[in-house]
């Protein structure tokens, strides 16, 4: 039930950013106010570098425990998801994504939530590489709502 609690939460914080991104597209237009929402990716990417890093402790980066990270922080936002890995890939489908249903609860379209998670998420991956130059990571967004999103997260060689 706890999942369940957690999902509706983030689903409904999200339905209320989703309803104030469209009042403030309705004031300076869709394309400007996706650009100022996706700034926020930078926050997001430097938690999740930080929280790494102190998982870490004085060891060097690794996928297993980025993926630990990564897992934790999919779970507190309510996702339903899976997570493959190797030492140098990881792979996140997110199948039930609150922020998804919440920004689609507040009259945002397909195309619209793509262009909000899209670039939220490449300003996540920005902040993450600055942290660890040797990691790279993209998305390709859900090519339907009822399909996943997918996350790939790679190491340089």
């Amino acid at each position: 039930m706890a999942r369940e609690d957690t999902f509706n939460t983030v689903k409904i914080t999200y339905t209320i950013l989703g309803g104030f991104l469209k009042d403030v597209a309705k004031e300076i237009g869709m394309k400007k106010a996706i650009s100022l929402y996706a700034k926020q990716g930078k926050t997001v990417g430097a938690m999740l570098a930080g929280m790494t890093r102190e998982k870490l402790g004085k060891k060097e980066f690794d996928m297993k425990t980025f993926a630990s990270v990564l897992s934790g922080a999919l779970q507190s936002n309510g996702l339903t998801y899976d997570i493959k890995e190797s030492p140098t890939l990881l792979i996140v489908n997110s199948h039930r994504c609150p922020i998804y249903e919440g920004l689609k609860d507040a009259g945002l379209d397909h195309k619209t939530i793509e262009l909000a998670c899209s670039h939220i998420s490449g300003t996540q991956y920005v902040a993450l590489k600055k942290a660890f130059p040797q990691l790279n990571g993209r998305v390709k967004f859900r090519s339907a709502p009822n399909k996943p999103c997918v996350e790939k997260f790679a190491l340089e060689k």
